[in-house]
C-alpha cells in the first residue's frame, strides 16, 4: 500500500517525481516477472515475448526501457546485489576506514554472492562490457560504481589514493577491473573469486610496477 509519502498519494508532489516513481516501480515489476521465468524455466530459454506477458506490459513498452533480454538481467542481478550488500549483518559501509580494507571487504559479500549465480554472470558481463556507458554509470543510482566512487573520494580526501583523477573515472577504472576477476573467474572455476578481487585492489591501490623500480 503507498503511504502517505509517496508522490503518487500526494497531489502536490512535482509531476516529474511522479512519474519517475512510476518508471521506477514499472521497471521493478518487469524485471520481477523476469527473475521468475528465469528461475522457472532457465534464462537462456526465456524469451522478451514472455516476460512482457508475465509482467503485464505491451512489448512496446518492454523494449522501450530494456531493449534486450540482458538488459532486464543486468536491472535485476545489480538490484538484487545493492539489496543483498545493504541488508548483510557483517557489512557495512565505513567511510572512514581505509579504502582498501573497505572495499575488500565489500569485495568478500560481493564474492559469495556471486557464486550464489553463476548462471546469471557470463551473460550480465558480456552486457556489460558490450554495453560500456561511463555517464550511465555514475548517475547517483546507488549501484557499485556509485559505492565505488565514494570509497574513492573519501580515500583521496585522507591522502591515500591520488587526488589529481576525479574519483568518478578512477570508479569506472575499478568496475573494469572487477568485471575482468569476475570474467576470469567464470570461464576458469577452478580459480578462487576472493583471490582474483585481492589481486584487482593490490592492481588498482599499487599498480603493476615491479617491487623496487620507479
Amino acid at each position: 500500500m503507498a503511504s502517505l509519502t509517496d508522490p503518487e498519494t500526494r497531489p502536490n508532489a512535482p509531476v516529474s517525481e511522479r512519474r519517475t516513481l512510476k518508471k521506477a516501480r514499472l521497471l521493478e515489476q518487469i524485471a520481477a516477472a523476469a527473475g521468475e521465468l528465469f528461475q522457472a524455466r532457465g534464462y537462456m530459454e526465456v524469451t522478451m515475448e514472455q516476460i512482457a506477458a508475465a509482467a503485464e506490459v505491451s512489448k512496446r513498452t518492454l523494449y522501450k526501457y530494456f531493449p534486450v533480454k540482458e538488459a532486464i538481467l543486468a536491472h535485476l542481478l545489480e538490484g538484487e546485489l545493492a539489496r543483498d550488500l545493504a541488508s548483510h549483518p557483517g557489512f557495512q559501509l565505513d567511510l572512514d576506514a581505509p579504502f582498501r580494507a573497505n572495499v575488500s571487504a565489500l569485495l568478500v559479500e560481493s564474492a559469495g554472492w556471486c557464486e550464489r549465480h553463476p548462471d546469471y554472470l557470463l551473460p550480465y558481463i558480456r552486457y556489460k562490457f558490450a554495453s560500456f556507458e561511463p555517464n550511465a554509470e555514475t548517475d547517483g543510482k546507488g549501484d557499485l560504481v556509485q559505492t565505488w566512487s565514494l570509497l574513492i573520494a573519501a580515500a583521496q580526501q585522507r591522502g591515500e589514493l591520488d587526488p589529481s583523477q576525479p574519483a568518478e573515472r578512477l570508479a569506472i577504472y575499478f568496475h573494469y577491473l572487477y568485471l575482468g576477476a569476475l570474467m576470469r573467474w567464470i570461464t576458469d572455476r577452478r580459480l578462487d573469486l576472493k583471490q582474483e578481487f585481492t589481486a584487482v585492489v593490490r592492481l588498482f591501490v599499487d599498480g603493476a610496477r615491479a617491487p623496487g623500480r620507479r
